[in-house]
């Protein structure tokens, strides 16, 4: 009798890298749009809008790296 196979297939693979690369560009977007509302709310300069995407590409960047580590963690058992 076989075994049931435990690893994730090459579609949950590919949708997981494509949902992170999803998860980044929304981080990115809603720290643009998060910025521009407080420049807009606070009379601020005009560099917030920068800060503010920065921030949303760092925050991206540490969920899709925890994404990615509970994956392989999956993966590896």
């Amino acid at each position: 009798m076989k075994e049931p196979k435990d690893e994730p297939g090459l579609g949950r693979t590919a949708l997981v890298l494509g949902g992170a690369g999803s998860l980044l560009a929304a981080y990115i977007v809603i720290g643009f749009f998060v910025a521009k509302w407080l420049r807009n709310l606070m009379d601020g300069p005009a560099f917030w809008l920068a800060i503010g995407t920065i921030a949303g590409l760092i925050l991206g960047v540490v969920n899709v790296a925890l994404l990615i580590k509970k994956f392989l963690g999956e993966q590896n058992g």
